[in-house]
């Protein structure tokens, strides 16, 4: 899962010509700095612009600020904007837009700023490599990011923002932690979980398995690969093959077969492996099944986007007459579901057909029919995403907001009407005749790796106890109490919390320094004094403060009641969300 670059919101013409203009300054800037540039793309996007160029030299850092200095330059000079249609060749017959200020001229449709010098505080921020056109089959170009704003004080806290980004990215932390490693001769993409967020998933996936058997789920697993035949009847390899991973060619290269990049054809074999009575339905079938998409290279993104994958893929079939309720309840479901990670208050969107997609207009009518209903019942405002649903449903898009305000691609639920009709999904109704079923998609994480990673920068590593791999750090003050707090670790090890005993000697300070590193959510400090009372002095993550004199039992139970809650952590802040970069 990687940042997608949104354009700023057209509705805003002012921002949208703003950052328009800047990223024409630039252009010019660059082109007079480096004689002989070529020029890409240089769209404004949501909270700043880019240009890509094609130099006879890679960008430097220090080569930023001297772009910069030129465009303050052309700034001061306050060049207007000019613009004009321009004929073109008699081969291609039309008119172009051209916009020219001092002396820079490019093809676009604009709108700008009436001169150079109505531009905004701007800032470059950084160099990127980009593909001409997106395809990595295509020279790469290098990407300059800027931002521009208004006023100073909305750049100023706008720069605030992106240090925030900084702190929090899963990539960095997952270094400092120990968290997950991608290792380049294993694969790009590929995520390899080291033993502290492995602790987290084995916790996520005990909870997820838990609330789907109390929901009346039947959890089952499939193979990783699986014949052609069944993509070519699902759809997959005409609509999604360009994703896909394959052929295998086995049984001495007769037979082909495709690395799974979705669990739904395997679910729909395993309602299929016996006829099923109307009384049977809803059958739920959930599976925390490992797929695997070819993502271009430039696209990957630490545990946000990446080639390998487990999804929380759930399938309902049931009758049309059960649709709705079932779509309601998964819809509810998400919803509590994601408020336990401090996800509340989340953006709703329906997707509708895209251009590519299987089933007849009337098929689509129907499914995008029932979700908005769905939705209408529940009085729920949303927007609607034209051409964003699958290639065989439409379907609600629930996305979250983090704790500094960013959008995410939270949970999905599709109707899905096209893949029982090609894969004749019926059961037996009320009059012993078969009908066909209605086969619901859904996933509450999506790709755990992406959820994790983006729990990683909501919480910016401090996750909440019942999650984390170090819940408690024993620290004795010097050796004589050692004896206690190994009794102390002993005594939590049996309510089954993960201790981290410090045997080591040295100064208190620099342990107690070392455990706030590793993130342990509380820290025990025991001396002789508590050894001989039975308390401990109890420190939580982020806080200077000691409580002194804690009963070691009173300490189990709050702790207890903390991990059995699922409570966010006391050092977890929810900021407003703003318009920053949505993540999808």
């Amino acid at each position: 899962m990687a940042k997608k670059e949104r354009k700023p919101d057209q509705g805003d013409e002012k921002l949208y010509a703003l950052r328009h203009s800047a990223a024409h300054v630039m252009a010019g800037a660059v082109l007079e700095l480096f004689p002989g540039a070529k020029f890409g793309f240089g769209p404004p996007i949501q909270d700043g612009f880019y240009y890509d160029f094609d130099l006879a030299r890679p960008l430097t850092p220090d080569d930023l600020g001297k772009i910069e200095a030129k465009m303050q330059d052309v700034v001061k000079h306050d060049a207007p904007f000019q613009h004009r249609d321009d004929s073109e060749d008699e081969v291609r017959d039309g008119r172009v837009s051209i916009y020219q200020h001092d002396g820079f001229v490019d093809l676009c449709k604009g709108p700008h700023v009436a001169s150079t010098g109505k531009i905004g505080p701007f800032k470059l921020l950084s160099i990127a490599g980009a593909y001409w056109r997106g395809n990595e089959r295509n020279p790469q170009l290098q990407r300059i990011y800027g931002t521009v704003w208004p006023v100073q004080k909305q750049l100023d806290d706008y720069l605030k923002r992106l240090q925030e980004i900084e702190r929090r990215d899963h990539r960095v932390l997952g270094k400092e932690l120990e968290l997950f490693r991608i290792d380049e001769e294993l694969g790009s993409g590929l995520v390899l979980w080291l033993p502290n967020l492995s602790i987290v998933r084995e916790e996520l996936e005990t909870w997820w398995r838990k609330i789907h058997r109390d929901r009346g789920y039947t959890l089952v697993y499939t193979p990783h690969i699986a014949h052609e035949k069944i993509y070519l009847r699902s759809g997959h390899l005409e609509k999604y093959g360009e994703n896909m991973y394959g052929p295998l060619l086995l049984d001495d290269g007769t037979q082909k077969f495709w690395i799974k990049p979705m669990n739904c054809p395997g679910h729909i074999k395993v309602f299929q492996s016996k006829i099923h009575s109307y009384r049977e339905l809803p059958l739920r079938i959930g599976e925390l099944g490992t797929v695997y998409r070819y993502e271009r290279g430039g696209t990957l993104h630490g545990m946000l986007r990446v080639r390998g994958f487990t999804q929380d893929d759930s399938h309902i079939f049931c009758s049309w007459d059960q649709a709705q309720d079932e779509i309601g309840k998964v819809f509810d479901l998400a919803l509590e579901f994601l408020s336990v990670f401090g996800y509340t208050d989340p953006s709703i969107y329906l997707a509708t057909r895209p251009e590519k997609r299987l089933g007849s207009d009337e098929l689509w009518d129907k499914a995008e029919a029932a979700l908005k209903t769905a939705l209408g019942i529940r009085e729920v405002a949303y927007k609607v995403d034209e051409g964003g649903g699958v290639f065989y449903a439409p379907k609600i898009d629930i996305r979250v907001h983090d704790a500094i305000g960013r959008e995410w691609q939270g949970a999905t639920v599709q109707i899905d009407l096209n893949l029982p009709e090609r894969f004749d999904v019926t059961f037996v109704n009320e009059k012993g005749e078969r009908e066909r079923a209605v086969m619901i998609h859904r996933v509450l994480f999506g790709s755990l790796e992406r959820f994790v990673g983006g729990l990683i920068e909501h919480y910016a590593g401090n996750f909440p106890v019942w999650l984390n791999w170090e819940q408690v750090a024993v620290i004795p003050v010097r050796e004589s109490a050692l004896p206690y707090a190994r009794d102390v670790a002993t005594r939590l090890r049996t309510e089954n919390f993960r201790v981290h005993l410090d045997e080591q000697a040295g100064d208190l300070r620099n342990r107690v320094k070392e455990a706030q590193q590793r993130k342990a959510s509380y820290m025990l400090v025991v001396g002789d004094k508590e050894a001989a009372a039975g308390t401990v002095s109890v420190r939580r993550r982020g806080s200077r403060d000691e409580e002194r004199g804690v009963a070691l039992d009173a300490f189990v139970d709050r702790i207890k009641k903390e991990r059995e809650s699922k409570a966010l952590p006391a050092d977890f802040a929810q900021h407003e969300p703003s318009a920053g970069d949505s993540i999808a």
